[in-house]
């Protein structure tokens, strides 16, 4: 299996904004080859070592994708779907800063 994770830092007070946009997001996703799943992480409170944190960043949405191989995930990164569905028009001022990837292979 093979997962991605797109973090998401969503400006202040904007959250709700963030969250109809991906209520109502195209879902070609869904019918890709190799596609397991996809879950929209909304930001709760971080812990260490049982106790709660102050560095908390409360406005970080994750995407996360479940693949069934990285092959998978690499197709629907160059699709027709990836890039009809990321050329939305979109208000840029919901977001904080810049979304970054992070890529993951399941051990068991």
């Amino acid at each position: 299996m093979f997962v991605s994770i797109n973090h998401i830092p969503v400006t202040s007070g904007r959250s709700e904004d963030f969250e109809t946009l991906f209520k109502n997001r195209d879902r070609a996703i869904e019918s890709l080859p190799g596609f397991v799943s996809i879950d929209i992480l909304k930001p709760s409170q971080k812990f260490y070592h049982g106790e709660a944190s102050d560095d908390n960043n409360p406005n970080e949405y994750q995407v996360l994708t479940r693949w069934q191989d990285e092959a998978s995930f690499k197709n629907w990164l160059a699709s027709d779907e990836f890039k009809k569905s990321h050329s939305k028009e979109v208000d840029r001022s919901i977001f904080a800063g810049k979304s970054y990837l992070t890529l993951h292979h399941t051990i068991d």
